[in-house]
């Protein structure tokens, strides 16, 4: 190797060099935090969040989906609507509801007084499969429990055991 080519080298290699620490212009903060973009909610965006979005790539699936937002009530309703009306010793049953997507559900239960019934709490999956989750026998008139969502759906039933009939309302506080 003669000088020159040991020149042009040298050079090369500085040039390289200088380069490779500069910083990049993808690399400066030229935006403002967006948590959305933050998968893994470690603060920072990096190239963890690229590994992540190139894992779902091209992939697709239900727009109808609850966003979960921790900590944030998102959905309130009333299963069977207001003053439910149970004849004696009848069941009632509301509609199934979906819950999937959230991480608790909080049931209340309002009666017109107290009264001699039963409220059941039911978890359904998709596939057609139901189990009772808790019997309760709310002794005054409103009773209120809440629970971690481990299923898709739920149905709340209320059994009057009472020889009159009864009325009632039932809310669902899901929280994400």
């Amino acid at each position: 190797m003669n000088i020159k080519q040991f020149a042009i080298a040298t050079l090369f290699a500085s040039v390289l060099l200088t380069v490779a620490s500069a910083p990049l212009s993808g690399q400066q903060n030229s935006g403002s935090y967006d948590p959305w973009l933050d998968y893994n909610e470690d603060g920072s965006i990096d190239v963890n969040e690229l590994h992540s979005l190139g894992q779902v790539y091209g992939s697709s699936g239900n727009l109808t989906k609850n966003v979960t937002i921790a900590g944030h009530a998102t959905q309130y309703l009333r299963a069977g609507g207001s003053g439910i009306t149970i004849p004696p010793s009848s069941p009632w049953f509301s509609e199934v509801v979906s819950i999937d997507g959230y991480a608790k559900v909080t049931v209340l239960v309002w009666m017109s007084s107290r009264s001699a019934c039963f409220v059941y709490v039911y978890a359904l999956d998709n596939d057609g499969y139901s189990w009772l989750v808790e019997t309760a026998d709310p002794s005054f008139e409103s009773w209120v429990k809440t629970y971690d969502v481990m299923n898709q759906r739920m149905q709340v039933q209320i059994q009057n055991s009472n020889p009159y009939t009864i009325t009632g309302e039932i809310a669902l506080y899901l929280t994400a």
